[in-house]
């Protein structure tokens, strides 16, 4: 078999796939996922902090259904890596075929990962958020920017509030949408930024309580979706729901941990997983006053997606590529 495996860099994903795609796979992903007809089990994290490595990594697999494409999404986060002028988080994703194993493509996941963080509030918003007025997002990094691209090609939004503890990170924010048709305003207080905010958003590497719960008006809907706890654990009590896009993933990760290490929450405390209320099997919102809060802990089957989108479009174009024979 004359079969060669492809690698697709950074730039040359970009150029086979648009924001829009991204947010077209999440949404696409979300709803076979709630079909059943994605076969992803939870990611493991390899927690190399114990050994003196500053960092850690997931280790991703899935099956996408209705594209028949395999593969695994292997992202980490990695401490020095600011310091090297080097994103926090790194991706790589390996595309297979699912009926030989054979690998098809080795694809740079950075912006793929980005994106994708960026195209999942967009879209939960579109089932669980009231309005999209007021949008308070913590956090002012790569993920935040990607984040407030997709929202805004999915919704309309009158205000911006930033917040971060770098206040040039914060007030630098706006220079990234010098076109926006809606007002950013940084904010040096969570709570001054997070009061009357339609929609609030921790994106953030940080494992503190970024937000308190009486912050939150009626009708708010709070998207936590770092690696760590960002909120109070009294949103999570005195919340009318609580949504998560991966119940199995995100009692073990994230916001939730320590609640759930604790027996205070469990898998029958959540309305809903996300991929089952795009899916129609689940309600969304249904009252405009309801408070919600939601974890997004990322899945790796709509970074498959987005690679698989890409490696078919660069197939396709005729475009040469570095092509290396795995079975030499």
């Amino acid at each position: 078999m004359d079969k060669k495996t492809v690698v697709l860099t950074n730039e040359m994903v970009k150029k086979y796939v648009s924001i829009d795609d991204v947010i077209e796979c999440v949404e696409n992903v979300w709803k076979w996922y709630g079909e059943k007809q994605v076969i992803m089990p939870p990611k493991i994290t390899t927690d190399m902090s114990s050994l003196g490595v500053k960092g850690w990594f997931n280790s991703m697999p899935s099956y996408i259904g209705p594209l028949d494409s395999a593969g695994i999404k292997v992202v980490g986060g990695y401490d020095d890596n600011p310091k090297k002028g080097l994103p926090f988080i790194r991706s790589n994703i390996l595309v297979t075929d699912p009926h030989d194993g054979f690998l098809k493509a080795l694809v740079c996941g950075d912006w793929i990962s980005d994106a994708r963080t960026g195209a999942q509030p967009a879209i939960a918003m579109k089932y669980l958020a009231a309005k999209s007025d007021i949008i308070t997002v913590l956090g002012a990094g790569r993920q935040a920017f990607y984040a407030v691209t997709c929202i805004s090609r999915v919704h309309k939004i009158k205000e911006l509030r930033i917040c971060d503890i770098s206040k040039e990170a914060r007030e630098k924010f706006a220079s990234y949408f010098p076109d926006a048709d809606f007002k950013i305003t940084p904010y040096e207080s969570n709570e001054e930024a997070c009061r009357e905010s339609d929609v609030i958003i921790t994106l953030t590497t940080a494992n503190a309580v970024l937000v308190e719960e009486p912050w939150c008006k009626p009708g708010c809907l709070v998207l936590t979706m770092g690696s760590f706890q960002e909120v109070s654990d009294d949103i999570a009590r005195k919340f009318d729901k609580l949504y998560l896009d991966h119940i199995a993933q995100g009692l073990h990760r994230g916001q939730f941990l320590p609640m759930a290490h604790r027996g205070e929450i469990t898998e029958d405390d959540f309305a809903a997983e996300v991929p089952d209320i795009v899916a129609g099997k689940k309600p969304g919102r249904t009252d405009d006053k309801e408070r919600l809060m939601c974890e997004l802990v990322g899945m790796g089957s709509p970074d498959l997606c987005v690679a698989t989108l890409a490696y078919n479009r660069a197939m396709e174009s005729g475009e040469a590529m570095t092509e290396i024979d795995m079975m030499g």
